[in-house]
């Protein structure tokens, strides 16, 4: 069946964070291989945004996908209530050696936004279950991305990028970010700033506050924004 891509695709595909009526016309991409894209004639595309930053060790990669033929050729996936399976066990075991001592559990989620939907609910349940429901109040920081689902944008609404959602979602406290940068003579000053406002949020609503969530180190969407690690 001969077909024009890019007409078909315009006529039965949304692509995510693109503005159907204004967007350019997609390029549809044939293969890939190492860092390179390719479209249908063989025109290289350098893809350097890591296809949405989960390609991290490039296209085509031939170690990689015969790892996952092997995987797939013996089992695909299994329910994992009530069973396991030797992988998940065993990325388990070498994980734990790179966290803290005091983190000794793993729980596996199929992307970042609800891995986050994840995270708030266990930190929620974990009050509950202790008697403490009022512990449902949760803080972030100014600007923090943490997906796009309910939960992931109500801790991350003043990214700026949920404005038609904000009547579903639940309060949140938001803590300024203390942004810096090589020769910022007011890196000191934002930081008091931003540990005063906290420090005041803890004060008030210590009580009923389940987690604060935060991006280490830098904030990817909001501009690449780093802070400080002290």
């Amino acid at each position: 069946i001969e077909m024009n891509i890019q007409t078909i695709d315009r006529k039965l595909i949304w692509h995510p964070f693109t503005q159907e009526k204004t967007s350019l016309t997609p390029i549809p991409i044939q293969r890939g291989e190492g860092a390179y894209l390719y479209d249908e004639g063989g025109k290289a595309y350098l893809d350097l945004i890591s296809s949405w930053w989960v390609n991290l060790h490039g296209h085509g990669n031939k170690y990689i996908a015969q790892k996952i033929y092997e995987q797939a050729s013996k089992l695909e996936h299994v329910i994992f209530a009530g069973f396991t399976h030797e992988p998940a066990v065993r990325y388990s075991q070498m994980l734990s050696e790179y966290l803290p001592d005091k983190l000794t559990k793993f729980f596996y989620s199929d992307n970042g936004s609800t891995s986050v939907e994840c995270a708030l609910k266990m930190s929620y349940q974990y009050w509950y279950n202790n008697g403490k429901p009022e512990r449902k109040l949760f803080l972030s920081f100014d600007g923090g991305y943490h997906g796009d689902t309910f939960g992931a944008m109500s801790v991350g609404r003043k990214s700026g990028f949920y404005k038609p959602f904000s009547e579903h979602m639940f309060d949140v406290v938001t803590i300024p970010y203390p942004s810096t940068w090589d020769g910022d003579s007011d890196v000191e000053k934002k930081e008091d700033e931003a540990l005063a406002f906290l420090n005041a949020q803890l004060e008030l609503y210590g009580s009923n506050i389940s987690a604060l969530i935060l991006e280490p180190s830098i904030q990817g969407a909001s501009g690449m924004r780093v802070c400080r690690k002290e």
